[in-house]
């Protein structure tokens, strides 16, 4: 019995057109899933709309997260950035932090087994069968294995705070590193990780993470996994990326857009060129036509 999947996007005014990018090439090439779930802050609902259709709904923070935690006025913003806060997490957390927030929270409320979390800078460029993927009987568990190393402090505290959220036994370094621009999470697994760390933190899982503040929604869902043989029994585990990714440089032009797509692995059905690059996504949609990639 195939398992049923969604996908769930969350985004932001600033990469609208990223995300729009995204989902007329969901729309071109995507098959196999449920629904796609964009989430957005209420400030964007109208911005973002215009994307909804009829497999595509798009969903604001007041159904997905409590209203106690809220956005600040804009005058509190500090280099531009989104400031959110509720009551008992202490200091506010990041917008970043928010858009994890609503994966976990869209994941826990729609209705199909699995979820595929698809970030709004990526675009497919391939036929891609999600269901096929993602709806086997084990669940793809992506995993770069020893990827949490000195190197990569960030991630190093990420996995760190995994544990201790689910009062675990942290293993020597390195760790696997379970970030990626194409994650699958198992809706039963994850109800069972969120339910261990309320139990362990007596917080609401929500609440708990801001309080953590530094933490990773996938680094936390695969130590989740990993540390627990019952739910690794539910995986398997990946190691190759769905998706070739360009995560730092300058912005790319024509050629260098070519080259990526053109160096994708044979697995490989998308490109993730990073917003902070400040690629044009009118060139990444450009190149994409120009190459009958999609009518």
């Amino acid at each position: 019995m195939t398992a049923t999947v969604s996908l769930v996007t969350p985004s932001y005014f600033r990469d609208f057109e990223s995300c729009r990018l995204l989902c007329d090439s969901i729309d071109a090439f995507v098959t196999g899933y449920d629904r796609h779930y964009l989430l957005v802050a209420d400030s964007d609902l109208e911005l973002f709309s215009q994307l909804g259709n009829e497999k595509r709904l798009v969903l604001p923070d007041s159904v997905l997260l409590p209203g106690t935690l809220h956005a600040l006025p804009g005058f509190l913003k500090w280099k531009g950035r989104q400031y959110y806060w509720a009551p008992g997490i202490g200091l506010p957390v990041y917008g970043w932090h928010v858009q994890q927030l609503r994966k976990l929270a869209m994941a826990l409320l729609q209705s199909c087994e699995r979820v595929m979390c698809i970030d709004s800078d990526n675009c497919f460029v391939r036929p891609f069968d999600v269901g096929r993927f993602a709806g086997d009987l084990l669940s793809p568990l992506y995993a770069d294995l020893g990827g949490v190393n000195e190197t990569r402090p960030s991630h190093v505290l990420w996995q760190k705070n995994a544990y201790r959220l689910m009062d675990t036994q942290e293993p020597a370094l390195p760790g696997d590193d379970y970030i990626g621009q194409m994650i699958v999470w198992d809706r039963e697994s994850l109800n069972t990780i969120v339910d261990r760390i309320e139990a362990v933190t007596g917080l609401p899982w929500w609440k708990a993470l801001c309080k953590a503040r530094d933490f990773s929604e996938y680094i936390l869902y695969g130590v989740g996994v990993a540390g627990n043989p019952s739910l690794m029994g539910r995986h398997r585990i990946v190691e190759q990326s769905l998706c070739a990714t360009y995560w730092s440089g300058p912005a790319l032009d024509e050629a260098g857009i070519g080259k990526l797509i053109d160096a994708m692995a044979k697995d490989q059905y998308a490109i993730a060129i990073q917003s902070h690059t400040r690629t044009e996504p009118s060139l990444i949609r450009r190149v994409a036509l120009t190459r009958n990639l999609w009518s």
